[in-house]
């Protein structure tokens, strides 16, 4: 008979050969972060390594390429699903929800890279393998593969050299985070192209690391901001599912997460919390315009690396875990927007430049502290303290008001001259078709008076600053021109895109200076080249 101790032993023994059967990854499986302690990022070749690995024992692991880069990277789309995959027109006819998961767009940003691919290993072999049971996940750890790539010392010094070695921010010169309305770079088209109008995923996650504020948060967050767009899609993100995974992680993992957003600390204690720009040409926003669901996260540059992927993968599956649970309802809420989109957008007036505004409930923010010292010339400054504080009663400006709108037209009318416009429109995924007669429409023209530019320049683009009135009128066009109907699920993308005075339209992006520029010289007056239809 056994004695209390040698049954207590038992116990002891039965645990910890519990824990001993838990899935050992081979080597292969381990990314470059892990397997450094956390000293080196993975480059391009050590990603497609280890997904090399994932897919060899698998049979739930579909791929397919992004773009073939410059450099000639061959990009990979993961696609997990249970059971297994091959195409679009399968995950449609399955009603799963598509979640689409990317990391790196910003080269030197690279948690969300090394998350992702932990993600996959634990979905395929670890203890998460039940995230496929009701869901279709794809996943591009390594959107920016030239940029990850050329890695040097110091490309992130605010990192403290954690990793040492990292990418450069851009591709080729290009913020791939501000391409989404221009469409300039193969990254953006191929984005657009093979994942966004191929697979049409439910929700975009977008995983960044930020150089900014120094909050105490682990991770900060955001919504897509729908500005133009249909509210529902984006209020759910960010009343409903974003509060419940900030408590899921911080139940499970005792992290903190909040709002994203910045603050000037030469104002301490500080009054209020700003978030980004609200503008489409941000990935995330973009979605809302589709009608969509996206969330932006951003871990914090001065945790440690292995503090930061840590966050970067939780963030990525407890949004897998509710995705899970409630897939079907994100579902219904994008494709409930997509037909009132285009059934009822149509005579409404959207906006067409916003402001930021605070919500109606201030927050709690969780941040470092700051002393105030006085220096040798006389001035104030402040330094950081390693003390964390609650700043109670912050303004929490995570909302946009329209300051400007505009009428939604029936449709816009163009000129067959404009054919870069037609092609530029369809990247987007937009239908555009030709008139097959001459047509009358009654509608509006928009007469300019003022071309600006942006003080700045972005993406290599002095942007352009519309400014003039619509002028009634019944124009008739020719068999050939271009018609764009707004009876369509997008139909609050191709507002944003063609109205003249958005700041974030083509014309801003300069796609018709090379028309809008030498006539307005001449005349001190020109008409906008699309015509907007009221019926």
């Amino acid at each position: 008979m056994f004695g209390r101790s040698t049954i207590a032993i038992c116990s002891l023994f039965g645990a910890i050969s519990g824990v001993a059967q838990v899935q050992v990854f081979d080597e292969a499986m381990m990314t470059t972060a892990e397997l450094s302690n956390y000293e080196r990022t993975s480059t391009f070749d050590e990603v497609i390594s280890v997904i090399d690995a994932l897919d060899q024992k698998t049979t739930l692991m579909h791929r397919e390429t992004l773009l073939l880069t410059r450099e000639g990277r061959q990009v990979p789309i993961v696609v997990l699903a249970d059971p297994p995959l091959s195409s679009p027109q399968q995950a449609a006819v399955s009603g799963k929800p598509v979640i689409y998961i990317q990391g790196n767009i910003h080269g030197g940003e690279v948690e969300g890279k090394e998350a992702s691919l932990i993600a996959m290993r634990d979905i395929l072999y670890g203890d998460k393998q039940h995230l496929l049971e009701n869901q279709i996940l794809i996943f591009v750890p390594v959107y920016n593969a030239d940029g990850n790539d050329a890695m040097a010392e110091n490309t992130r010094p605010n990192q403290e050299l954690s990793p040492v070695m990292t990418g450069i921010r851009t591709a080729h010169g290009y913020d791939l985070n501000r391409d989404g309305m221009i469409v300039e770079a193969d990254e953006t088209r191929a984005l657009y192209e093979n994942v966004i109008q191929r697979w049409d995923p439910d929700l975009l996650v977008d995983l960044h690391t930020t150089n900014g504020t120094w909050h105490g948060y682990s991770l900060t967050y955001a919504h897509s901001y729908h500005t133009a767009g249909d509210s529902m899609t984006s209020d759910y993100t960010s009343e409903i599912m974003l509060p419940a995974i900030q408590q899921s992680v911080k139940d499970k993992f005792d992290l903190d997460f909040g709002w994203y957003g910045g603050y000037d600390y030469r104002d301490w204690p500080p009054a209020e919390l700003r978030t980004f720009h609200h503008a489409p040409r941000y990935l995330t926003n973009n979605m809302a315009l589709r009608n969509r669901m996206a969330i932006l996260s951003e871990t914090f540059s001065h945790d440690r690396f292995y503090k930061r992927v840590h966050a970067a993968n939780a963030f990525v599956e407890e949004i897998l875990e509710y995705t899970r649970v409630h897939g079907q309802e994100i579902r219904r809420i994008n494709r409930e927007a997509d037909s009132r989109v285009a059934e009822n957008t149509i005579g409404t007036e959207k906006g067409v430049k916003f402001e930021m505004v605070p919500r109606d409930e201030p927050l709690d923010l969780l941040t470092y502290s700051y002393i105030p010292y006085q220096k040798a010339d006389g001035t104030q400054d402040f330094v950081r303290s390693s003390e964390l504080v609650t700043i109670e009663g912050v303004a929490n400006y995570n909302a946009f008001a329209a300051t400007q709108t505009a009428t939604v037209p029936s449709a816009y009318v163009f000129s067959a001259a404009f054919s870069g416009l037609a092609n530029k429109l369809q990247e987007h995924g937009i239908w555009v078709e030709t008139l097959e007669a001459d047509s009358s429409f009654n509608g509006q023209t928009f007469v300019i008076d003022a071309i600006g530019e942006q003080s700045f320049v972005q993406n290599g683009h002095r942007n352009s600053l519309l400014s003039g009135s619509y002028r009634n009128e019944t124009r008739v066009f020719s068999r050939g021109d271009f018609i764009v109907s707004m009876n369509h699920r997008l139909a609050n993308l191709i507002f944003y895109l063609l109205e003249p005075e958005s700041d974030d339209s083509l014309a801003y992006w300069n796609l018709f200076d090379e028309y809008l520029k030498p006539g307005f010289a001449a005349d001190g007056q020109i008409d906008y080249p699309v015509f907007k239809v009221l019926d």
